[in-house]
């Protein structure tokens, strides 16, 4: 179970990686985190301009937790309260540690990604702001962005 852990927090980690451009695509929205809280939610603006709302449980004691450890319960459209077992034609994983859904988290303080080395269950939770992007599920494609080209080195 320890290394079924280890290699879901190094999965995100790398993911973590590529979140930068896939938040600015998806354009998602702050949420709050409070103390203490195991769900949250989550509200994503697809590049058609349409909002939608998520709603994401996890039955572990904090939120990052379960998300480090992918295991996510339900999403419930945050409209009709219904809890969904798809999303835009995606089904929803059911405690499966190899399902490909993933959260990207971002520290809006420092407006920035919080660095893979930071391990994500240590994160202060009271009182901060987190932007969470997802990654694949949402039903959208995400294309890749290029690297910016390196400035010329004088004298070389």
């Amino acid at each position: 179970m320890k290394m079924t852990k280890r290699i879901a927090a190094l999965l995100l980690s790398i993911l973590l990686l590529f979140a930068c451009a896939a938040a600015e695509e998806a354009q998602t929205q702050w949420v709050e985190l409070g103390e203490g809280k195991n769900e949250l939610t989550l509200v994503v603006v697809l590049p058609e301009g349409i909002t939608k709302g998520y709603r994401i449980h996890s039955d572990s004691e904090t939120l990052l937790e379960g998300l480090l450890a992918l295991e996510l319960i339900r999403v419930e459209d945050t409209e009709s309260g219904k809890v969904l077992t798809e999303v835009d034609g995606c089904p929803l994983p059911e405690d499966d540690p190899d399902a490909y859904w993933f959260i990207a988290v971002f520290d809006v303080l420092v407006n920035s990604l919080v660095p893979c080395t930071e391990p994500l269950e240590q994160l202060p939770l009271a009182g901060q702001t987190y932007a969470l992007g997802l990654i694949s599920g949402i039903g959208m494609e995400l294309e890749p962005t290029e690297a910016p080209a390196a400035a010329p080195v004088p004298g070389a």
